[in-house]
This record gives C-alpha cells, structure tokens and sequence, in this order.
C-alpha cells in the first residue's frame, strides 16, 4: 500500500506484538525487514513510505513480502511490464536466487523472450483454457505465438501501405513545447491519416509529451493546435471538445474505472453529449451508444454490465479506444496501447489503429517496442533526454536506424 512504510507493507496482517498487550514491536520488525529486503537486493531505509520508491523497488518489496510471509509458491504477474531492461534484469536475478533456495515461481508474462529466457517449463492459455504445456526446450517464439494466437502470424499482417501526405490536411501542430524538467523545445505534426510514432527510452519525455498536449501537466512555453485551432489554457475537456483524445500509458490507475461496469466506462467520456430525458440520462440511448462502440473495437465479455476489473488487459484496452471513439477525435494519442496484452490482442490493436488511420483520424502512438513502431508508424521521431534527436520517415523507419538514437549513440 503506497501510504504505508516499507515495513508496514512487509508485516502487513502479521504485525509483531510487543511486551505490552496492544503495543507493536517495531523495532524488531525493522531488523527483519532490513533482512528481507537484503535477499532481495533492496538498499533501501525500511521506513520510507512505498509511495517514495521507483516501481521497480515496489516489485522487490513484494517479492521481499512473500517471503516474510513464509510463501513458498509465488506467481508474478507481468511484473517486468513497467520495468525498463536492467531493472527487469535484477528481478530476474532475484528469481533466480529463490529458484536456487527452492521456491516455486509462477511467471505471467505476455512478453515472450522473457518467458523463453527463464521459465523451466511453458503453458499457454487462450480464451480461458489451457491449449498448451511444454518443457522451454520443447517450445520457440512461433511455437507459442501460434498457440497463443491459435494461428500463424505473419509480418504482411502489420504492414501499413505507405502514407503520402499530400492533400491531407495538417490536424495537430505541436511548437516549441517545453515542460522542464522533462523535456524542451518539441515541436511536430500529424497530417489528417497519418500515425506518428514517439520512441524512447523510459524517461526520454514521451509520456510527458503527451500528457503536456492533453494539458494533464503544466507547460513552460510552447503552442497546440488542432485543425489550426490554438488550444489555450489546455485541459481534457478543452481537448476532448476540440476533436483530440489521449489513451493512458497506464490504463490501471488512470484509464479504467475498475469497480464499474464496461458500459458506464465506454460512456465516461462523452457524459454531456448523452441523451437525456429532462436532467436523467436515457438508459436506454446510453446503452446503444455503448453497445455498438464495443462492437466496433470487438470487446469480448459477457455483457455491458460486467464491471470492468473483469475482463483482460487486452478488452480493458478495446473498451478504453471504445470510450474515446465515441467522443468523435480527429486526433488521438495512443500511449503504449498494447502494453500487458497478448499477442492476438495486440495485432487487433494494431489492425485497429491502421483502420482508423485510414478512416482518416491523425495519431500519434507511443511505445517502448521499437519493431511494434516500425511496423505501425508512418513516421517516428525519436526521443531522447526530453528531446527530439532524430525523425525517420516511410522505409527508413527500421529497429537499426531508430536504435541508436533512443539510446544517444547520435552523440558520438
């Protein structure tokens, strides 16, 4: 729990009593906290709050949970997704360790050269049963795309036609935006169906580039316009009425309404434009809105009214691109869309996007996976340190020219 220190997330249900009857031993705790923590390779004080610690140490501290709480089976469940590569590294290590002490480690993952890298043994689920298990020497990377996709699947899938920007109109112009520390002087623009890919690394600036545009964060200078409309005094709501949407990185803790149903979710955006009956919303008009919104971006459950905690990271995205295709964008920011879902889930994602492109929406799409924008975008600028260092467009949009400038090897 975020508010609470290190320790008290450790003990958490097994607080250790001290001499007096309703007193707590905290020192103690403290002690064998700093133990726990140790096997897990955290230096860390036990008392600072988990609020205060990168979302890699708040995996270890779990992990360091378990075993203070004497698990001996332990499932991780996409715990690398938020993680960049060396902090997923270490937690491997960490696993490594309990592996080698005994434990038993269950590891959810939809990223399958991780899977590949550790796991002793494989199984695949699709559609809620089990269509594979198999030892890792037994299984490769297209073996358990077909099981997990229940086809093959090829790069012609992903391909988008070449885009030619002329004749399509300039629908998002962004000047000299600048949000310090995070990033300076970003200016770009998306033509009326064309897909924009941002690539960098964690912490190059681009999830803030986006939120800047969509005014969750404050800017220092710079402009934003849409349809040549300068967007002052930025908030969602100016932005939404103004034809532009942004899809979260983290659908979790600031997409989804978890505890609510799928239909209230799809709905959330456009709550002003529903028809109403005097003051009262009309069920039955909200329920039709929402219905052939999930339809269009193909959202598997079993009805409107399943709260949303209920369905796959995969539908979850499905509903969160319901949701603001509903408010009717011409533009729209799509912040690492496929993070935490499968494969088949991910191809629909991009399928998705390359229609709308089509249908004419200007999007900018953001990810940490460079062959996912190589094989999405039109065109990718590339971030690094809070800056724009490079642009490549049509053919050159390939992983050997885009990796060495997400990591600065232009410098050298």
């Amino acid at each position: 729990m975020q508010s609470l220190s290190v320790t008290e997330n450790l003990f958490l249900g097994i607080l250790r009593r001290g001499r007096l009857r309703f007193n707590v031993d905290w020192r103690s705790m403290e002690r064998e906290a700093g133990a726990y923590l140790d096997r897990v390779g955290l230096d860390i004080d036990p008392e600072i709050k988990a609020e205060e610690l990168s979302i890699a140490q708040q995996q270890l501290v779990e992990c360091a949970r378990a075993l203070v709480h004497r698990c001996t089976v332990i499932y991780l469940d996409e715990p690398t997704s938020p993680l960049t590569g060396k902090e997923a590294g270490t937690l491997f290590d960490v696993m490594g360790n309990l592996r080698e002490e005994g434990y038993t480690l269950g590891f959810i993952s939809h990223r399958l050269d991780e899977v590949l890298a550790i796991s002793d043994r494989v199984t695949v689920l699709r559609d809620g049963a089990k269509v594979l298990t198999a030892p890792r020497a037994d299984v490769d990377r297209a073996s358990l795309v077909k099981a997990m996709v229940g086809r093959e699947l090829t790069t012609r899938e992903h391909v988008r036609a070449h885009f030619d920007a002329a004749g399509h109109r300039e629908m998002l112009a962004v000047a000299d935006l600048t949000s310090l520390p995070s990033f300076d002087g970003i200016s770009f623009s998306v033509r009326e169906g064309e897909i924009v890919g941002l690539a960098g690394l964690v912490g190059s600036g681009r999830t803030e580039v986006a939120e800047t545009i969509f005014g969750l964060r404050p800017a220092n200078r710079g402009t934003v316009r849409v349809e040549g409309r300068l967007l002052e005094h930025r908030d969602p709501r100016t932005c939404i009425d103004a034809g532009l949407v942004y899809l979260p990185e983290d659908r979790g803790r600031h997409g989804i309404f978890p505890e609510v149903e799928v239909q209230r979710n799809v709905t959330a955006g456009v709550i002003p434009r529903l028809e109403r009956l005097g003051p009262l919303i009309k069920p039955a008009s909200e329920r039709l809105m929402a219905k052939q919104a999930t339809e269009r971006t193909a959202v598997r459950m079993a009805s409107l009214d399943t709260l949303m905690k209920a369905l796959s990271g995969g539908n979850q995205q499905r509903a969160m691109l319901s949701r603001w295709l509903l408010a009717g964008p011409r533009v729209a920011i799509f912040d690492e869309p496929t993070r935490g879902v499968d494969v088949g889930a991910k191809n629909d994602i991009y399928q998705l996007v390359a229609q709308l492109a089509e249908d004419g929406l200007a999007c900018v799409f953001i990810s940490s996976e460079l062959n996912e924008l190589t094989f999405t975008c039109d065109r990718v600028l590339a971030m690094y340190e809070g800056r724009v260092v490079g642009e490549l467009s049509g053919p050159d949009v390939t992983d050997a020219n885009l990796g060495p400038l997400i990591v600065g090897a232009h410098h050298k």
